[in-house]
């Protein structure tokens, strides 16, 4: 009887237990979510915010150019740090800001700051004698909202005042930075004073390998998503430390970027030291996508994982523009999740000028650039994302125009 009695109690201890573990899971699974929702709203009135903003101007067809942010990234150790400090120093003949988002991680020589101009800036921020400024991201919260602060800061805080050319943000080493750009990428920001030109990756020619694609039994266990994601996110991807590694390395290295990633240029370096215009002008080039993804695909090299896929779409003809519109949207409703990246230049129907589209996630947008001139009219477009099933992809966008083509 006590034998029986004992077990029941076991049971009612254990089942207690369960209970107790499944009411504080639930518990701390409500309070994440609130914390988002929280940290949401505050993204978006920060958003808002910027977007309040911007340069107040008579004439709507002539409006005051926006500043350039050029957002640079990379793994832990990939030579970040050491780009940015070339651009704090260089002679490239722009005032660029540079925020910063590892405390410590910029180490300025005393010789180049500007001890006159030093005594005028607002804390935290120094200044240096080629015009260039330099700060921390020190408010609470993530980074997307210190960089957020830090623009709003720039806009109307202390250092309202301060002039400059261009904006460089440097993210942490772990950090995905499809954050950042989704914010800077967004319909509401318009017209704001600040716009995203491009996105600069900067790769460890000798390590990144056993970052994305690494052998032996527990590979798995060290395979690292964030520099999977920085390098599908780039319009750049900066090798750095080429010195150190063979050409055969360079062979596999150079290919598996391109399967991630087709749509960036690549541009090798040592020590980060590459021309300014590559790191300040990434621009898009509908023919160069459709060459740089042909080269990765007819290269012989290491096989990147099935995590993510760079899907190239071409068509020949012109696109109808309510029939992309109308698949942009299924795709964003069907797969925006997946879809980390997405940009492109096509052929619109009736259109003399380039049709230019990016995005990131849900947030995707399509602007008129160039006109064709004497280039022939054709349509690029590079999807990058999560398993994107890549045949049936090729097949809609192939009926938009009813003569299309890809690779893959």
């Amino acid at each position: 009887m006590s034998h029986a009695l004992g077990i029941a109690w076991d049971m009612w201890s254990v089942g207690k237990v369960a209970a107790v573990l499944l009411v504080t899971f639930i518990l701390s699974q409500l309070l994440l979510s609130w914390l988002h929702a929280v940290r949401a709203k505050r993204i978006d009135r920060k958003v808002a915010q910027l977007c309040e903003q911007s340069p107040k101007h008579e004439c709507q067809s002539n409006p005051p150019e926006s500043l350039p942010v050029t957002l640079i990234t990379g793994f832990l150790g990939s030579g970040k740090t050491c780009l940015v400090n070339r651009i704090l120093a260089g002679d490239h003949g722009q005032r660029i800001l540079v925020i910063e988002n590892e405390l410590g991680a910029i180490s300025i020589d005393h010789e180049l700051i500007d001890e006159q101009a030093q005594k005028n800036a607002p804390s935290g921020v120094i200044v240096l004698k080629n015009g260039c400024m330099c700060c921390t991201g020190e408010s609470p919260g993530s980074e997307l909202e210190r960089v957020l602060d830090k623009l709003l800061d720039f806009s109307q805080g202390d250092s309202a005042s301060l002039v400059f050319d261009r904006i460089v943000i440097e993210t942490t080493g772990m950090a995905d930075p499809s954050p950042i750009i989704q914010v800077l990428l967004r319909s509401e920001m318009n017209g704001a004073r600040f716009r995203l030109d491009g996105v600069v990756t900067v790769v460890d020619a000798k390590n990144l390998m056993r970052h994305i694609s690494p052998q032996g039994p527990a590979g798995f266990l060290r395979h690292r998503p964030e520099a999977e994601k920085q390098i599908a996110m780039a319009d750049l991807l900066l090798i750095n430390k080429v010195d150190l590694v063979d050409s055969a390395a360079m062979v596999a290295l150079t290919c598996a970027l391109g399967q991630l990633n087709a749509a960036a240029k690549q541009l090798r370096a040592s020590h980060a030291a590459v021309p300014w215009k590559y790191v300040f002008e990434p621009e898009l080039d509908a023919v160069g996508l459709a060459q740089r993804r042909q080269a990765a695909l007819s290269s012989d090299g290491a096989a990147h994982g099935p995590r993510v896929s760079c899907v190239t779409l071409t068509a020949a003809d012109d696109v109808p523009l309510d029939a992309l519109q109308a698949w942009l949207q299924r795709l964003v409703q069907e797969r925006h999740e997946d879809l980390y990246r997405i940009k492109g230049s096509l052929a619109i129907a009736g259109e003399a000028r380039k049709f230019v589209v990016h995005g990131i996630h849900a947030d995707i947008q399509g602007t008129l650039g160039g006109e064709w001139g004497g280039e022939p009219r054709s349509s690029v477009l590079v999807l990058i994302g999560h398993k994107l099933p890549a045949e049936r992809l090729e097949k809609e966008f192939a009926r938009l125009s009813g003569s299309g083509r890809s690779n893959d």
